[in-house]
């Protein structure tokens, strides 16, 4: 998948997970890469509004404040990411798009026992970026989707579903 929402061909290995890995102030967090259906520019979309895309209509995510994180969307390298999962869609503001990666099954890694609250239901693991930590965002929770909607972890054959990680490599 290219970073405007095209497919390439390059074949996704299962042992890996493929995650788009976004910035918000400080903090690195992810998402599976199979829901992104664009990416958009600050010219192409303002932060804080409803994008329609291919006649699909994507309601505006306040990810930064579900978070209680400060970001600033202001600089050039704000982008608006059109994101699905099959039963609900957003325009999520992001401060910066590190980019597409694909990373190893066994280099995602379940949340520590510091998580023991509603974060649970926020994230489904993390991984490590350059010293960075990233949070795997769970994309129902993401998109405010009601709780028993199932919760995920990625799956690169097929599209996000829902399934409970505990084991190390098992978050992604």
């Amino acid at each position: 998948m290219s970073l405007r929402g095209g497919q390439n061909s390059i074949n996704v290995f299962p042992e890996t997970a493929r995650l788009l890995v976004f910035r918000l102030g400080v903090t690195y967090v992810a998402l599976p890469a199979v829901g992104v259906h664009g990416i958009l520019t600050q010219a192409e979309a303002s932060a804080g509004q409803a994008v329609t895309a291919a006649g699909v209509v994507y309601p505006p995510v306040d990810l930064a404040q579900r978070l209680s994180l400060a970001a600033d969307f202001s600089r050039i390298e704000m982008r608006t990411v059109l994101y699905s999962t099959g039963r609900s869609q957003g325009a999520i503001s992001v401060e910066q798009v590190v980019g597409l990666m694909d990373v190893a099954r066994k280099d995602c890694l379940p949340l520590p026992p510091q998580f023991q609250r509603d974060e649970r239901s926020w994230f489904v693991g993390m991984m490590l970026y350059q010293d960075q930590v990233v949070l795997i965002l769970n994309p129902a929770w993401t998109l405010g989707e009601p709780a028993g909607a199932g919760s995920t972890s990625i799956d690169p054959t097929s599209e996000v579903c829902g399934v409970h990680a505990a084991a190390i490599g098992g978050s992604c």
